[in-house]
């Protein structure tokens, strides 16, 4: 039995070598992946938009009138209106600082799953990249 050539490895969770891949959480042995590559995860935004909703009917109110002096929350208009541009604000700031992420993806015989997660699109080149090395190999040996 030859002894194992590591591909690569982050020094912590990952480990690729010329027959497995090992995560954090599991090992993949190369001959049961029959696809991988990158995947991109899309950021929630929803929070962020019902947050900024909420504080333009803050606004709303708070500019027409909508509902009497002393409304449901007991507040007077020009405190609703601070309110109202506080949570607008935090929405906003909220979607923006929420980023994509990327994936490894990998296609077993169980289905599609995402192994490694990111914000670093260059750190899961890098690993597709030695998974890529290691099928290479795997497939020379053969």
């Amino acid at each position: 039995m030859r002894p194992l050539k590591f591909l690569y490895t982050d020094g912590r969770d990952v480990v690729v070598t010329d027959y497995m891949l090992k995560t954090k959480k599991a090992q993949y042995h190369l001959k049961g992946v029959t696809n991988f590559g990158l995947a991109i995860i899309k950021p929630k935004i929803l929070p962020g938009l019902i947050l900024t909703l909420i504080g333009v009917a803050f606004l709303a109110d708070a500019y027409f009138h909508l509902t009497p002096h002393y409304n449901l929350l007991n507040m007077k208009p020009s405190t609703e209106f601070l309110v109202g541009i506080v949570v607008v604000l935090t929405g906003l700031v909220l979607m923006l600082i929420t980023k994509r992420k990327y994936a490894l993806r990998i296609e077993t015989a169980e289905g599609y799953k995402h192994v490694v997660i990111s914000r670093s699109k260059e750190y899961i080149d890098q690993v597709v990249t030695a998974l890529r090395k290691a099928k290479m190999t795997s497939l020379s040996v053969r």
